[in-house]
């Protein structure tokens, strides 16, 4: 009778690095990673393969025998359960960024290079004064008052007035934001009071400043100015953007940008804007024609008051 030696309590019985012990069972080892990956696969082969023998033979019963809640339960908490999980997850994220690109050059072919966000395209006022330059003689309107200022020239008020009444993120998002756009898309559906655009300051800039983008109210619409809001973002400094933005904003009849509303409703620069008439400034915006004092036909003083 032979000696087991050594490795007594088990033996080889072929070159394929299986084993058997004493007691009949087979072990496998794997020396390196590809026989690890084999093994791997055998294993999950049969497993498949045991599975499917204890479903019914026609494909609608094999559909409702998945559905069932404890199979989906065991499934989907199992291990192969999760890589499916993961695997619908990455196509899913690839398949969303496929489709994003695509929309993204099909709407941008359409749309004129990023234009300037100075408003020139709004009109704008010239006002003549004497040879000492302090006395003003005429001011030509041309149908819109509009005197542009630069950043330091605008009060700090007001500034921080619109950016908590028009776009209360404006210096964490990267031009649009998505929980206004999905709320603003909610209430709209769902009818609850006005039409809510959910419109950041940089998409209202675009819309304002940029030719080519439109008014109305459409997906496509609201495609092209996400688009130029982004880029937008990436031209120029969140500051720069604000201060276009108040350049460009409406305050009701002709008055256009926080120069003009100033000047016409106080007397006085924008830069010199005290609390309560940065407020009453930010309130008209969001409707020019409901809020502005100087609309006649449609003027709310108590809407107006009330939102300031």
């Amino acid at each position: 009778m032979a000696q087991l030696g050594p490795n007594r309590g088990r033996r080889s019985v072929n070159k394929r690095n299986t084993y058997v012990t004493k007691s009949g069972q087979s072990i496998k080892l794997n020396r390196n990673i590809s026989d690890r990956w084999k093994a791997r696969r055998e294993q999950l082969i049969r497993s498949k393969a045991q599975r499917l023998a204890g479903m019914p033979k026609s494909r609608v019963g094999r559909f409702f025998y998945r559905l069932n809640p404890k199979r989906m339960y065991h499934y989907w908490f199992s291990r192969e359960g999760a890589l499916m999980a993961l695997r619908i997850t990455g196509i899913g994220i690839v398949s969303v960024f496929v489709v994003l690109l695509g929309l993204f050059a099909f709407f941008r072919k359409d749309l004129p290079n990023l234009d300037s966000i100075s408003g020139a395209n709004l009109g704008g006022s010239m006002r003549y004064y004497d040879r000492t330059g302090k006395v003003l003689l005429w001011d030509d309107a041309e149908g819109v008052k509009r005197y542009p200022v630069e950043d330091k020239q605008i009060s700090n008020y007001i500034k921080q007035a619109t950016i908590a009444v028009e776009d209360k993120d404006f210096f964490k998002h990267g031009g649009f934001d998505v929980r206004g756009i999905v709320r603003a898309g909610v209430s709209d559906t769902l009818g609850h009071g006005t039409k809510q655009g959910g419109s950041t300051i940089t998409q209202q800039l675009v819309r304002l400043t940029q030719n080519g983008v439109g008014h109305q109210q459409t997906i496509s619409r609201k495609v092209k100015e996400l688009i130029l809001a982004v880029e937008l973002e990436r031209s120029y400094t969140k500051q720069q953007i604000l201060t276009g933005y108040l350049n460009s904003a409406p305050y009701g009849g002709i008055e256009v940008g926080v120069e003009a509303g100033a000047r016409d409703y106080f007397h006085k620069s924008a830069k010199d804007l005290t609390l309560d008439e940065a407020a009453f400034l930010a309130s008209m915006p969001k409707a020019p024609t409901y809020y502005s004092p100087y609309s006649l036909e449609d003027f709310d003083q108590k809407a107006l008051i009330g939102r300031q």
